[in-house]
């Protein structure tokens, strides 16, 4: 059960909730002598959003994310009978008060140039954000018996390790990508061997709307996303001169265009196992909707202005090509694959896996002068394996990537182009995740895996069944993470070397009910070529529970950090989440957190001092569904004060969210 510090953690994007409806759950009768049943989850949220003191004159988005409260609900629904299951999930955001490009404060402020930017920034700024949504995010149906698993809609899948696809819900990061379409899985065993299939294809299905930031995601228009949201037309406003000499302003409408151009998916898996050997072969097809041939040609016949043609073309054919983008975003169709060697239990004293991939990016996207990109190949190889042996076990972890680059969805994710359609937020929306072999809360700089090789061991000796030592030490060399190196070229301008090392304890005491988790290490980058400090940190994070009596413990929780990256700031910053809670098990905790930075510009104003963040929270949870007060009311989190901003990473998939001060509450009702 994950502890409610990190529940409170992980749901800062939920809050004040309507209350639902209070209603039984309903015995359904058995049909042609199956029984029937129904699930629905209801998650109902809302926050109001004060000052999150994170203002700079540049970025019409920092003035315009404040004092404005919304609401969120989502409603997930399953339905159960003989061999089928049918799955649905509604998704709905409302905001109130929401940010106007035209308020008096920011049109005083734009006046006195207290901001570079202008009405029509902000105005392009809000266009796709803080928008009312309903939509069937998800929707399934799927047919299960003995060898075979049918799917119709929506599906997380994965082959391998991540290597050549992954799509699945990363609660951290509010990130819920799944693939819609079908998929077949068929599994035989013959005694001496097994054999197991899986064949899929669809189009990708991330979510739509973003609560981090209220930012939406349109799609181009496909029959298999009914119901979901379009982009609007975008009016601004332009200052001419007449014939007389005199000022006239205008309206200025740009047509709605996507920023997602929906991709499509064909992919499969098979695998063998015999004598306790399982090899498999990966596959996947990723093919891109582009508009790049049309756009130049709409170019070309535009006419003299070129604003004007930009603009008109740009509705018509969207076009998110950027030079400087990685070449997973500028190829139309993109081919993985991959053979893997596993054996899970080597005289029961460990296992190893082995996975070797291929990638090949073709049909480039056009220049301006229609010469395609070129064609890029690239590979990839990832080793782990495990030993046990009394109260040693070993972990290792290897990889050697080569142009081995992340499956980005096709979102217009460029800050700069198409101000007022694209969508920034969903950067990190991928559609495989290749291994790290680093700590999951690593945060990368630049792309370090798409040309790297290196590796971690770790070593954990357990002295008893309650108390265990453990350490790690990693070395990593890449190619990749000072500059955008596509052509991954490993000489030492391009080259930083890292070590990464951590020692840590798990000591368990009062019968189990008390625990501590606690470790510290650093993380030094080195530039090849000069020697000099490319990245550094020293770090130490800890999980503390203490049983106090009966059903109370007290639990601390967090980590502290001191970093330094030459290239940003002249000097080290420190930053930290501390968070301490007090909890009478199952049912309620109530919470008070600290979190800080000093790093630079963490408020307006602020260049070294320490910017301080405090907040607290409740949680209850019902424990059980026996009435209808503990269906509808089965759990409550409140969470009030300020949360610092800054990069959230899990095992290399990283995303950036904005400060938060205000008030957020979340209830969830199963039925």
């Amino acid at each position: 059960m994950r502890s409610p510090l990190r529940l409170v953690r992980s749901c800062l994007t939920a809050t004040f909730v309507l209350a639902a409806s209070p209603a039984a759950a309903v015995d359904l009768p058995n049909v042609g002598g199956e029984p029937l049943s129904l699930d629905v989850v209801n998650t109902a949220a809302a926050s109001y959003h004060f000052n999150n003191r994170n203002d700079d004159r540049r970025y019409p988005s920092r003035y315009l994310d404040d004092n404005y409260g919304e609401f969120v609900d989502r409603v997930d629904a399953q339905l159960n009978w003989w061999r089928l299951q049918l799955g649905t999930r509604l998704n709905a955001s409302f905001y109130l008060a929401r940010p106007s490009a035209t308020s008096f404060e920011l049109q005083q402020k734009v006046l006195n140039d207290e901001v570079s930017f202008d009405l029509n920034d902000a105005t392009r700024e809000v266009h796709s954000r803080y928008l009312t949504t309903v939509y069937p995010a998800k929707l399934w149906l799927t047919y299960t018996q003995p060898g075979i698993e049918a799917t119709a809609g929506d599906f997380y899948a994965q082959l391998g390790r991540g290597l050549v696809f992954s799509v699945r819900k990363m609660d951290e990061l509010a990130i819920d990508t799944t693939l819609r379409g079908g998929r077949l899985v068929l599994d035989k065993d013959f005694q001496l061997f097994r054999l197991e299939a899986t064949a899929f294809a669809g189009q990708m299905n991330p979510l739509r709307v973003d609560d981090a930031s209220g930012r939406r995601l349109h799609g181009d228009g496909s029959p298999l996303f009914f119901g979901f949201p379009g982009a609007d037309d975008l009016v601004t406003r332009e200052t001419t001169v007449d014939a007389q000499g005199n000022p006239r302003t205008r309206d200025v409408t740009e047509g709605a265009r996507p920023n997602y151009l929906e991709d499509t998916v064909l992919g499969g898996r098979l695998e063998a196992s015999l004598k306790g050997v399982e090899l498999a072969a990966n596959g996947a097809l990723l093919l891109r909707k582009t508009y790049t041939e049309e756009f130049n040609r709409c170019l070309d016949e535009g006419g003299a202005d070129p604003q004007v043609a930009l603009r008109l073309c740009g509705g018509k054919f969207p076009e998110f090509n950027v030079v400087s983008a990685s070449p997973a975003r500028q190829h139309n169709t993109i081919r993985t694959f991959s053979g893997s060697v596993s054996i899970p239990s080597i005289a029961e004293r460990g296992d190893v896996y082995v996975e070797v991939a291929g990638q090949q990016l073709r049909g480039g996207h056009l220049d301006r002068d229609d010469v395609p990109a070129k064609d890029v190949s690239g590979y990839a190889v990832y080793l782990a394996a495990n030993g046990r042996g009394g109260p040693l076990a070993v972990a290792v972890e290897g990889k050697h990537y080569r142009r081995f680059f992340p499956l980005s969805a096709n979102i217009d994710v460029s800050s700069l182009s198409n101000p007022g359609f694209n969508a920034p937020e969903f950067e990190g929306v991928a559609y495989n995740q290749p291994p790290t072999a680093e700590p999951i809360y690593v945060e990368p700089i630049g792309a370090p895996n798409v040309c790297v090789t290196g590796g971690r061991g770790r070593v954990d000796y357990r002295f008893t069944r309650s108390a265990a030592i453990y350490a790690w030490l990693g070395r990593y060399v890449s190619f990749s993470e000072r500059q955008a190196n596509y052509d991954c070229k490993t000489d030492d301008a391009n080259r930083t070397d890292t070590w990464d090392t951590a020692v840590g304890t798990e000591i368990d005491f009062d019968g189990s009910r008390s625990h501590v988790r606690a470790w510290a290490g650093v993380r030094q980058s080195d530039e090849a070529d000069t020697g000099h400090v490319f990245y550094s940190e020293g770090y130490v994070r800890y999980d503390v529970v203490k049983h106090l009596a009966g059903a109370f413990s007290i639990q601390a929780q967090g980590n502290s950090r001191r970093r330094y990256r030459p290239e940003n700031f002249e000097s080290s910053w420190v930053e930290g989440d501390n968070y301490l809670a007090l909890q009478w098990s199952p049912h309620l905790a109530a919470m008070f957190g600290y979190e800080y930075t000093s790093q630079p510009g963490c408020e307006p104003g602020k260049e070294t001092e320490l910017c301080h963040f405090f907040n607290g929270g409740l949680q209850w949870k019902a424990g059980s569904r026996r009435t209808t007060f503990d269906r509808v009311v089965d759990t409550v989190q409140l969470f009030v004060g300020q949360r610092r901003g800054g990069l959230r990473c899990v095992s290399g998939v990283c995303r950036f969210f904005p400060p938060f001060e205000g008030a957020r509450l979340e209830l969830v009702s199963r039925f």
